[in-house]
């Protein structure tokens, strides 16, 4: 069976593979010069994200999205991203070995820092030393880091219809079914789940997901970043051109964080139709997984267990 490492040389490969190609061109191997033109973007500057973020907000206010036959925005289709999810935050050149140099994914505060609370920002420290980033484990991506994940070069699918949208990925062929009906019951609040509890919504050309119901054992890179099962979620995904999403993540979780923050990025179309079947039939697992696992569990890391069992009472 093939499986494929979430961190260390792997995931540095893939990384740098996503700062060094030309964004046009990414995922698109086989493109032809008339598909190049077509994505030329609005807001081209998409690694730095605080700039593609303030960029994309001026530009999504005229530009008249693709519909489909509801009237609404239409998100079919293959589409990539442009940041691996080593660490969601500034990144150094040999900061973590391979890995390139990348901005900060988060865009408010505009300090690009996360807001944790003092006691939070030790633990976040310290899971890194001693704990196996989830992800390396095999286990699921969730809610927070899926428009970032593993798969970042092989792309997302979106499946949109009039009810509800559906978001398929590469890696565990995991995938999100979001209702687009506010009429259906929410979840009791003690039901945690990897995915919570998503419910969709149109605010013009905006698509908007809330997502409750979260439990607490995913990270948001691998370097330890937690939040509580008491975490909610808004994102909100809007056209800038033809060919470039602009999305909005805000994190909200009074227990670890002193205030709300956000995450913006850019997700682009991969053209290539091909792409679409590809990448259903590519992982179901994580390549080098066990003996990576071997070694790390060796040096005494162990998997991670989640906030309320590290830090009872927190």
């Amino acid at each position: 069976m093939r499986i494929r490492l979430l961190s260390g040389i792997g995931a540095a490969a893939t990384a740098a593979a996503l700062a060094s190609a030309p964004l046009s061109a990414q995922n698109t191997p086989n493109m032809q010069p008339a598909a190049r033109a077509q994505a030329q973007r609005a807001c081209p500057d998409m690694r730095d994200f605080a700039a593609f973020h303030k960029c994309a907000i001026e530009k999504m206010k005229t530009f008249k999205p693709p519909v489909g036959k509801d009237g609404r925005p239409d998100f079919n289709g293959l589409w990539s991203t442009t940041r691996s999810a080593q660490d969601i935050e500034e990144i150094q050149k040999g900061q973590y070995g391979d890995f390139p140099a990348s901005k900060s994914l988060i865009v408010d505060p505009p300090n690009g820092k996360i807001p944790y609370q003092p006691w939070a920002q030790e633990l976040r420290i310290s899971n890194e030393k001693k704990y196996l980033s989830p992800t390396a484990v095999c286990l699921p991506v969730g809610v927070q880091r899926w428009v970032y994940s593993p798969v970042a070069t092989t792309g997302h699918r979106i499946i949109q219809q009039p009810n509800q949208i559906t978001f398929s990925m590469e890696r565990l062929h995991t995938y999100r079914i979001i209702p687009l009906n506010s009429k259906l019951r929410k979840l009791d609040p003690s039901i945690k789940m990897w995915q919570g509890d998503s419910r969709g919504r149109w605010e013009g050309n905006t698509l908007v997901i809330e997502t409750t119901n979260l439990n607490d054992y995913v990270w948001f890179d691998h370097i330890g970043t937690f939040i509580s099962d008491e975490a909610t979620m808004v994102e909100r995904f809007t056209y800038v051109d033809a060919n470039t999403v602009h999305y909005e993540e805000t994190i909200t979780d009074p227990r670890v964080f002193t205030q709300p923050w956000k995450i913006a990025k850019a997700l682009t179309r991969i053209p290539d139709p091909k792409g679409i079947d590809l990448m259903d039939l590519e992982d179901t697992s994580v390549e080098f997984c066990e003996p990576g696992l071997v070694h790390m569990i060796g040096a005494g890391q162990v998997p991670y267990r989640g906030l309320k069992s590290i830090a009872p009472g927190k």
